[in-house]
């Protein structure tokens, strides 16, 4: 496969609550990211772990995210697993950042 037919990844990485603006910004932005035919992988950190119980945020993965936490963060917080979401390490984190043709950070 050349680089003209390899499909363009956007990572993005959420460490805010439910609460905070951004997690709505993440998933308008994820949206229209797989809409447009984009790879999108979002990994979690600190209180953005909270995000899984967002019925709104984890519809993205029916619609093509990839969706990793800090497992670390997660059990610092007791947030309990969940289907769908892989529970990762900051070596995942690194993974997303390198393999993305483009990596937005909302902190």
């Amino acid at each position: 496969m050349d680089n003209k037919s390899k499909k363009q990844r956007l990572g993005i990485l959420l460490t805010t609550s439910p609460e905070s603006e951004n997690t709505f910004t993440v998933i308008k932005l994820a949206e229209a990211a797989i809409s447009s035919g984009k790879d999108v992988r979002i990994f979690l950190m600190c209180d953005g772990v909270y995000n899984i119980n967002n019925k709104d945020f984890i519809s993205l993965i029916d619609k093509g995210a990839s969706i990793i936490l800090c497992a670390h963060n997660a059990s610092e917080r007791s947030v309990e697993k969940r289907e769908g979401i892989n529970f990762g390490s900051q070596y995942d984190h690194a993974y997303i950042v390198n393999e993305s043709d483009r990596f937005l950070s909302f902190t």
